[in-house]
């Protein structure tokens, strides 16, 4: 019985810290973030694109989607950057592969970055 109630107060405390550590950092991005200042390339069967669209749409964040697989103009801009796969994000300059709430919320905190000529700034690896 002792160990039955110990394992459910690691978990359950496990369960809190992460959302107490989720809750803080959509914080950090919610009071940054502006309307048009996030980007998010994805297409219809990204499971990843999916969870990022949740957490961005749950946390109240403003952002836009720009899905490769129906807007030309997209899959231009997301071939531009050489990326692997999606999510890729856009943010103030900044680009990043891949959803990460912490990026994120530093991303919003730097300054616009100019963009590059070249691939040179590319998120690939």
């Amino acid at each position: 019985m002792g160990l039955a109630a110990l394992v459910v107060l690691v978990v359950g405390g496990m369960q809190g810290w992460t959302w107490w550590r989720q809750e803080r950092q959509a914080e950090a991005v919610r009071v940054v973030a502006q309307p048009g200042q996030i980007t998010m390339y994805t297409t219809n069967t990204c499971p990843y694109c999916a969870q990022a669209r949740v957490w961005l749409n749950g946390h109240d964040i403003p952002w836009r989607e720009c899905n490769i697989d129906q807007d030309a103009v997209c899959r231009a801009n997301f071939e531009a950057q050489g990326a692997p796969g999606v999510p890729l994000l856009h943010v103030k300059g900044h680009w990043q592969l891949g959803f990460d709430a912490q990026w994120l919320a530093l991303a919003l905190q730097t300054e616009p970055r100019q963009p590059r000529p070249s691939n040179a700034g590319s998120p690939r690896p």
